[in-house]
């Protein structure tokens, strides 16, 4: 075997042995996990609770509204009916979420279920099993009805815009494995900056760059803290999709694997991206109590890009969502994001996924020269001037 890929590979098994061996990393995953499915559990109680639904209603009669608000008072779901003049009108009420549906009633009879994007399944059976119970009573009223009639009214559902039935589902996959992939960011990358930190006070790094070189003791301590981060997100993650599967939240098994397959791989870019950052500001300073300060730029950037992933799952079709998309290392939770949605194609995931690439090549090429003219300075902490004429060679 190479003898640079031994090096390396023994560098990050020692990382890994320290790490997992330390009880507070095992608490506070064990603590983790606890939380989750605790709040999976009280999320579908409250998902399960009674909902309120505002329903428009185009030439049907005071029987028909009735009959629609007992059937979702039995569902546990309070429907309110709100006669409209036509269907213009309840297209643009829809539209404006002024209502969640509406009935459009025909002759024939005939039904048409007006909505923004599919319905959920509660609402949608409460407006066909009301419908179909209206039927019923109408055709037994006035007699002599056909039979098909009395069971199965026509039914016809336009969506104005056209959605994927596990659309939602697969958002909240990117979004919850977005937010494992940050708090590893922040939790892993300060813990590649503290080892380093860790090393220098301790003197460590002088025994250990007599026999290896400072890239490899670099790679070594990214790639061993980057597999413990990695595990810990993807046995997170795990227990998020078990745990949402047992309480019905989520109910596309196969479809919230893949999309949590595309965070993790998302993941290892972005953790690479930090991490190689959080090791040259390690390198950068010499006592524990300068690290925090030193940090703060980096530790910014990834809430800004927790935040942006956050605030922009409003607004993902946004022209300002669609170009920070593209913007490492915004991308690595944004884009997975508008995947989910359908918002990006195949090409331009690869694209800003080369992107990604080139960045955190630039990023690395970057860290590593800060970080071998500055892991063995020991006294003052390495001013920006001096970073730059690191990064210029000089």
């Amino acid at each position: 075997m190479n003898p640079t890929v031994t090096t390396i590979g023994l560098i990050a098994g020692r990382e890994i042995t320290t790490r997992v061996r330390e009880k507070s990393f095992l608490i506070s995953t064990a603590v983790l996990m606890v939380v989750i499915v605790a709040g999976t559990i009280v999320w579908s109680i409250f998902a399960g609770k009674e909902s309120s639904e505002t329903i428009g209603m185009v030439g049907g009669d005071p029987a028909l509204s009735a009959v629609l608000e007992q059937t979702g008072e039995a569902t546990g779901t309070t429907v309110r009916v709100k006669l409209l003049p036509d269907t213009a009108a309840a297209q643009q009420q829809v539209r404006d979420g002024d209502v969640d549906a509406a009935v459009l009633v025909a002759d024939g009879p005939r039904y048409t279920l007006l909505s923004e994007k599919e319905l959920g399944s509660t609402l949608d059976g409460v407006l066909r099993s009301g419908l179909a119970q209206y039927q019923l009573a109408t055709s037994l009223a006035e007699r002599g009805v056909d039979v098909a009639d009395l069971t199965a009214p026509a039914i016809d559902t336009t969506y104005l815009e056209q959605v994927e039935a596990d659309t939602e589902q697969r958002l909240s996959v990117a979004l919850i494995g977005s937010m494992l992939l940050m708090m590893a960011i922040m939790t892993g990358g300060l813990m590649v900056a503290v080892g380093v930190v860790e090393e220098k006070t301790s003197r460590i790094v002088e025994i250990l760059l007599s026999t290896v070189r400072p890239l490899h003791l670099l790679w070594g301590k990214i790639l061993g803290i980057g597999v413990i981060s990695l595990g810990q997100v993807v046995v997170l993650g795990a227990t998020a999709l078990i745990a949402s599967t047992a309480t019905g939240l989520l109910t596309v098994a196969g479809t919230a694997v893949s999309m949590f397959v595309a965070v993790i791989a998302w993941f290892l870019l972005g953790f690479l991206f930090f991490a190689a950052l959080y090791a040259a500001v390690g390198a950068m300073v010499s006592r524990q109590e300068e690290l925090n300060g030193a940090a703060s730029p980096l530790t910014m950037l990834a809430i800004l890009v927790l935040y942006s992933g956050i605030f922009g799952i409003q607004a993902l079709d946004s022209t300002w969502i669609q170009v920070l998309s593209w913007i490492p290392p915004f991308s690595a939770i944004l884009m997975p994001m508008r995947l989910a949605v359908g918002d990006a194609s195949a090409m331009t995931m690869g694209l800003s996924f080369l992107v990604m690439i080139a960045v955190c090549a630039v990023v690395i090429w970057v860290s590593s020269r800060i970080y071998s003219r500055s892991v063995l300075r020991t006294g003052s902490r390495t001013s920006w001037s001096e970073v730059a004429g690191m990064v210029a060679g000089r």
